[in-house]
């Protein structure tokens, strides 16, 4: 293989370019396991997700839709050697156990399994779906490094014929080989869906990592990340992790100042409830970053989503569509493109780039973003079938953007006592959570439809000051055409267009 000696810095580059294409690689062997399994094409999508599974084995939420398939193909037999295998890595990678989730599924299967028991003997495991041997899996390692290597040649060759390269590397130097192996799957839960069980497991791994190491700047900053997804989108009281997010980011400044990982992971803590949404300062720690790695796909997401919420659109679409280049899998940032152009007034185009987002990659986004376009394109019914669909599976609603959805569903079929119902449980269910803003802005719109407009203005106050001083939003959705001449909503536009020129001159 390729191999340049005493270059350390060259190989931790390596490392976590091999982790990006593969990455890359689990999201495409994943797409073409949900074509096979639309064509109906069971043995197909078994394939493919296996090989996701292969590719991204941190990633529980793939086995579990393996053993799904698995079981629908009656190899209950395989479904629960996936199992298996998942509790062992799990143990030893993590000492930790399967979801709950992943449980009671397991419990499922083994029931049928015991109810076929009693009628006929197992069907025999389909050759392909054995365990892995030791040659088998050397001769994947082999295909996905040939793979990824013919990938990374044209990177390089890329980098080369352009004459750039990073001006610092990506990631801080650790002298600990086991601490920066921990790292590298850490920082892949983290870059995973966002859903509780990846972002705890990574809190687990990086805490063991910087007892490790303490000076792995890289490391402090994976952990103020992980802590700050906590704060902003699982847990909004938990005062501790949010402390603990702070000190993590500032020691990882103090190592390393010229850490790109450091400088993000300060953004994501200026841009959020608890600092009041600072987006010019979060603007520029994100800037700072992608000065010292022009590569960091999550600092171009982050600064790409600040300018949507601020109403520099093109702008953040620009930043989002970079982080695409870099990260063709990202599914959150294609999901907020679509945003923008929701924003824009593109209804069809919004929803035509939505269809192409995996849902599960951030399902509370992704529901109430295809309802409210749905609404926009007067497909109500539609719009309602998907939010039922969604808060019956996710009664809670974490941060009340799907249920206030629903209101604005409700004040557009004339129905104010259910939409004032949903306006009051979102407001329940979304207090302290980053996005509230996003459910609070329903919340105006719905008063809007109703024609109230007082509260519909003040509930647009909310959400200018809760991180979403979006202007050419506001001047332009036709849902709040209701209040366009009251002299309370004109004077509130007005305020919001001189911060809106003063961010185009000033960022």
């Amino acid at each position: 293989g390729f191999f340049i000696s005493d270059a350390p810095e060259f190989e931790r580059w390596l490392e976590t370019a091999r982790a990006r294409l593969q990455q890359a690689a689990a999201g495409a062997a994943r797409t073409l396991a949900e074509r096979h399994e639309s064509a109906n094409d069971l043995a197909g999508a078994v394939r493919w997700t296996r090989r996701a599974t292969e590719l991204a084995p941190s990633d529980e939420g793939l086995v579990r839709r393996l053993m799904a398939l698995l079981d629908r193909q009656g190899n209950r037999a395989g479904a629960l050697e996936a199992y298996k295998a998942l509790a062992r890595r799990v143990a030893a990678d993590y000492d930790a156990e399967p979801a709950a989730e992943t449980k009671a599924l397991l419990a499922e299967v083994q029931e049928r399994s015991q109810a076929q028991e009693t009628a006929r003997p197992l069907a025999p495991v389909h050759r392909d779906e054995r365990p892995l041997s030791r040659p088998r899996r050397v001769r994947l390692a082999i295909r996905a490094g040939i793979f990824a290597a013919a990938v990374l040649v044209l990177v390089v060759g890329f980098s080369i014929g352009r004459g750039r390269e990073p001006p610092h590397p990506r990631v801080a130097l650790t002298s600990n080989a086991g601490a920066y192996d921990l790292y590298l799957r850490a920082n892949m839960l983290v870059n995973q869906r966002q859903n509780r069980e990846n972002d705890s497991l990574a809190i687990t791994l990086f805490e063991r990592i910087v007892a490790l190491d303490p000076s792995f700047a890289a490391a402090q900053a994976g952990l103020a990340r992980a802590y700050a997804l906590r704060v902003s989108e699982f847990a909004p009281a938990d005062t501790a992790a949010l402390h603990r997010a702070q000190l993590a980011a500032e020691k990882a400044l103090r190592l390393d100042p010229n850490l790109a990982e450091a400088h993000q992971a300060q953004a994501r803590l200026l841009w959020g409830p608890s600092n009041h949404f600072f987006h010019e300062r979060a603007i520029e720690e994100d800037r700072r970053a992608l000065s010292l790695d022009p590569n960091m796909d999550r600092a171009h997401q982050h600064l790409g989503n600040i300018y949507l919420h601020i109403g520099m659109f093109d702008e953040g679409i620009v930043e989002l569509q970079k982080a695409l280049a870099i990260s063709p899998r990202e599914d959150n940032a294609l999901r907020r493109i679509a945003e923008a152009r929701a924003y824009q007034g593109h209804y069809d185009d919004a929803l035509r780039i939505l269809s192409q987002v995996d849902p599960e990659a951030n399902p509370p986004y992704w529901y109430y973003e295809v309802a409210i376009v749905l609404l926009h394109l007067g497909r109500s019914d539609s719009a309602f079938a998907l939010i039922q669909s969604y808060l019956q599976a996710h009664p809670e609603d974490r941060g009340g953007v799907v249920t206030s959805a629903r209101a604005v569903s409700f004040a557009l079929a004339g129905d104010p006592r259910h939409a004032e119902q949903d306006i009051r449980a979102a407001a329940q269910n979304g207090k302290g959570f980053i996005h509230f803003h996003h459910a609070a802005y329903h919340i105006a719109l719905t008063y809007a439809l109703l024609d109230q407009p007082d509260s519909a203005v003040h509930w647009l106050r909310r959400v200018a000051d809760g991180g979403m001083p979006c202007y050419p939003l506001f001047a332009n959705d036709p849902f709040l055409n209701n209040i366009r001449h009251n002299p309370g909503f004109m004077a509130f536009l007005r305020e919001q267009r001189d911060q809106w020129e003063r961010f185009r001159t000033t960022l």
